[in-house]
């Protein structure tokens, strides 16, 4: 592994061992990580949300081999788990496996979890039905890298399912415009580079409790993300997500959610199968 890409994990190691989602569980009122309160959280997340489940096929998962890769506060392990998957999870820091593995003891959920980096996955080649990676790779630092090691992992017909973040969504147009022209510029054109995003910008996205923004985050277009995907036999992919904030603050969540996202939306959830 490259020694900037090594800088990058081990700043991410640090960083997401605070659990993602934390803030959503201050603002619920969750000190603890009790059975009931960890109830309380999943009822919350999933209500903020609603289409992970059009996204996610929970169902068919029962008897699949399914690898979550960024577990956060383990409310899809869960749910994918009780399912009936044979579940497998990978984080690259400990918080999130620690608490995973608290829930399934907490709830007599059988599932693996092991401590490790989609870069360099610790696992067989065509090992899964599944691969979930709900807004992880695009902190990996070498998101192609991780793209390519869900293509390993997966068997011949096997579903990659992964959520990142749209270069061109409302919030990037509002509050960074000169890095999105550059994007524009970049992918359209083939002049200049990529651009780097800044610690305020990942700030807007992903911060931990003490506002500090993630180490590294990828802005990615929906044509970029099939380029990646390149390898897979299909490719398909949706925007979803709109936050209360700035001009739309005065818009109910729900509102937004049925009229933005199909072209302003934050977050690209993608399905491409090998």
């Amino acid at each position: 592994m490259p020694s900037s890409q090594q800088t990058v994990s081990e700043e991410n190691a640090e960083f997401w061992d605070e659990l993602c989602g934390s803030i959503l569980a201050r603002d619920l009122g969750i000190t603890d990580h009790s059975s009931s309160s960890l109830r309380k959280y999943d009822e919350g997340y999933f209500e903020f949300y609603p289409y992970l489940s059009r996204h996610i096929p929970f169902p068919a998962m029962k008897g699949k081999v399914v690898l979550e890769v960024g577990l956060g506060f383990g409310s899809v392990a869960q749910r994918v788990a009780e399912a009936g998957a044979i579940y497998e999870g990978l984080d690259i820091s400990r918080g999130p496996v620690a608490m995973v593995n608290h829930r399934f003891r907490t709830f007599g959920v059988k599932g693996q979890v092991v401590r490790g980096s989609i870069l360099n996955a610790p696992f067989k080649d065509s090992s899964f039905d599944y691969v979930i990676a709900i807004g992880s790779y695009h902190h990996t630092g070498d998101l192609q890298g991780a793209v390519d090691e869900s293509f390993r992992l997966l068997k011949s017909g096997g579903t990659l399912v992964m959520m990142v973040y749209n270069a061109y969504s409302y919030r990037r147009w509002l509050t960074a415009l000169p890095s999105t022209i550059r994007y524009f510029v970049w992918r359209q054109f083939r002049w200049g580079e990529n651009p780097t995003s800044t610690m305020r910008q990942r700030a807007a996205y992903d911060s931990n409790t003490k506002g500090k923004g993630a180490p590294h985050t990828d802005f990615v277009s929906r044509g970029h993300l099939r380029d990646l995907c390149r390898r897979f036999a299909s490719f398909e992919s949706v925007l979803e997500n709109v936050v209360q904030e700035g001009p739309l603050k005065f818009f109910g969540r729900n509102t937004l959610l049925n009229a933005w996202p199909k072209c302003l939306g934050t977050d690209i959830y993608a399905r491409a199968i090998k």
